[in-house]
């Protein structure tokens, strides 16, 4: 039998993301994963909210760490460790959406934003704006980068559907979106 710890669990909670998605997560499932009972979870994650709460915490870990080894770390080095760690775990934006962001790790990553925000020209009362449009960019960017990587486009006619969307190379794509933003920033903060 497989010891359980919260490491395990994170882990076999991955698993089951990765492989089945956010709507197949529980902690039955978990339970089933780690061929234990459910109620022997309980002791390590109070919940399903407690549990997304511990995955969203562990991916900003990852990013925070990941900045830490770099010597002057950015917003544009923070987006992209940020949309990285995101797409290890799928279905991961909609769990950091809903999850309040008062974790240790989640709070130093938005204060590195707040701070870079603001040496950028953002006044002081408008960095969470600046800051929530830069995450929610990310969130959303990844959240369709995975969205699309499970659709099966052969199923569809193209001589009846035929997107009118034509996606350049997602990391140009998302760049190009990120300096859409620092240059709205850039302008608002010139302008005040």
């Amino acid at each position: 039998m497989m010891k359980i710890d919260q490491q395990a669990i994170l882990k076999a909670a991955t698993e089951i993301l990765n492989t089945k998605g956010i709507a197949a997560l529980s902690m039955r499932a978990i339970a089933a994963n780690l061929d234990v009972k459910a109620a022997s979870l309980y002791f390590h994650i109070k919940n399903k909210n407690d549990l997304f709460e511990q995955i969203s915490e562990g991916i900003s870990q990852r990013v925070f760490e990941k900045l830490n080894r770099v010597d002057e770390p950015d917003l544009q080095r923070l987006m992209d460790v940020f949309r990285a760690e995101l797409k290890r775990i799928q279905d991961s934006p909609q769990i950091f959406s809903n999850t309040a962001p008062f974790t240790p790790y989640r709070t130093r990553l938005i204060q590195f934003s707040l701070d870079h925000l603001q040496q950028l020209g953002v006044p002081q009362q408008f960095t969470a704006t600046a800051g929530n449009l830069l995450n929610n960019y990310v969130l959303s960017f990844v959240s369709d980068e995975q969205y699309f990587s499970r659709v099966d486009s052969s199923t569809f006619d193209e001589s009846q559907f035929k997107s009118p969307i034509n996606m350049a190379d997602p990391d140009d794509s998302f760049q190009y979106g990120l300096n859409l933003i620092f240059a709205g920033i850039r302008v608002q903060s010139k302008n005040g």
